[in-house]
């Protein structure tokens, strides 16, 4: 469809078969296979929170104090 000079309209059947390879398109990548490494976890395999402490030791001190200690009002939109 981009093969049309500027200001000339598409046919119907121009219209039409461009609608197909998109359908087909899209169809094509909704089948595509997931990675097992990428699957939803069972609910057995899903971690236990974290504790106050292990949050701490991961991200650290002074960055779990400031979002905990944050005055900012927060974003209308998010």
């Amino acid at each position: 469809m981009a093969d049309l000079p500027k200001g000339e309209r598409s046919t119907v059947e121009q219209r039409e078969q461009y609608g197909r390879e998109i359908d087909a398109r899209n169809a094509a990548l909704e089948n595509v296979e997931v990675p097992p490494e990428t699957r939803a976890l069972a609910d057995h395999e899903i971690p236990p929170p974290l504790s106050e402490e292990e949050i701490r030791a991961k991200v650290g001190e002074q960055n779990y104090q400031n979002s905990n200690d944050d005055i900012a009002p927060t974003a209308i939109n998010s």
